[in-house]
């Protein structure tokens, strides 16, 4: 099991690297340079050339030849490992506490969204596969065609328009109440409607590829011999279903798992927009539309980080869902 897990661990940072690598690559390999484009649209008054130079060394973009650029990746990724992502030239502030105080509000609603996901996807798809070609079948396929078609932005819309345009149920966009001064459980519950929407969009949206997953895994599950022995045996259909069938779909969806975390931290970034939300999503976006290019580096970084941690994860859930997996090569 520890031969295992340092072997993965080893496997991740080499990850790292190389994603590090190509993110820096292509920042030096842009046709300007971020940071005297920066400074140089600023007004006369503010432009300074030894702040300019400062940045420069700061960033390590005072050097273009192969060692300079060689010495200035070596800066940042040694920046990296305390966790300094530099600064963003958009919040002016360092990237990580951006990050920080911002990604709060993505991971509750991603959180939430991927709680309901599993709860309406699986079930569905469980029934689904057991009652083959039956009315519930065509049913969810339905519904995995109209969750997987859907765009987005598109999808994001028509909820806004039905609930708040027409009925006025929920607020079109997130943020505060200013007209509320409540505080507690009160509080919360007063700006939870703000957030509604948002995770209707992304659960709706995304029960329809766990559903054909669910129902792919459990149809060819449900076919195979030890599930007919013990049929033959007389155990009972749900003891069959949920006991011996559905734990071996368990490995499929362990696998998906590997992105979940990613998931839940970058944040939804067309979902946010629509809504505007607070949430990291919407943040690196609007970093993205003005070139705040430190801020792009960090936020990737940060993800690749997250998903890499997310398939360590993943790896090592095999051996909960399934003993027969052995985590010693």
């Amino acid at each position: 099991m520890l031969k295992y897990i340092l072997k993965r661990l080893g496997l991740a940072i080499l990850i790292l690297l190389g994603v590090s690598l190509i993110i820096y690559v292509l920042v030096r390999c842009m046709p300007v340079n971020f940071v005297v484009t920066k400074v140089t649209s600023l007004p006369n008054a503010i432009f300074d050339e030894e702040a300019l130079k400062g940045m420069l060394v700061k960033y390590g973009l005072e050097d273009n030849s192969f060692l300079g650029i060689l010495k200035g990746y070596f800066k940042w990724l040694g920046n990296l490992l305390i966790f300094d992502f530099g600064d963003s030239f958009v919040y002016g502030s360092p990237v990580i506490e951006v990050i920080k105080s911002h990604m709060g509000v993505s991971f509750m609603v991603a959180l939430i969204a991927t709680v309901f996901e599993f709860l309406i996807a699986i079930p569905l798809g469980i029934t689904a596969a057991t009652h083959q070609y039956s009315i519930r079948d065509y049913v969810v396929t339905v519904l995995v065609m109209i969750g997987i078609s859907l765009p987005s932005f598109f999808f994001a819309q028509i909820l806004k328009y039905v609930f708040s345009t027409e009925l006025g149920w929920l607020p079109t966009a997130g943020g505060e109440d200013a007209t509320q001064s409540t505080t507690g459980i009160a509080a919360v519950f007063s700006q939870f409607k703000f957030y509604v929407l948002p995770i209707l969009t992304v659960v709706i949206l995304s029960i329809g590829g766990r559903m054909r997953m669910t129902r792919t895994e459990m149809l060819e599950v449900m076919n195979s011999d030890y599930i007919r022995t013990a049929r033959a045996k007389g155990l009972g259909e749900g003891k069959v279903i949920y006991k011996h069938a559905f734990r071996n779909t368990l490995i499929p969806l362990v696998t998906s798992l590997a992105g979940l975390l990613p998931s839940l931290f970058s944040g939804a970034i067309i979902t946010e927009q629509i809504f505007n939300l607070p949430g990291i999503g919407n943040k690196a976006f609007a970093a993205l539309t003005k070139g705040d290019i430190p801020f792009i580096m960090g936020y990737n970084m940060f993800l690749a980080m997250l998903s890499v941690l997310g398939v360590l994860l993943a790896d090592l859930m095999y051996a909960v869902v399934d003993p027969r997996v052995k985590l010693t090569d």
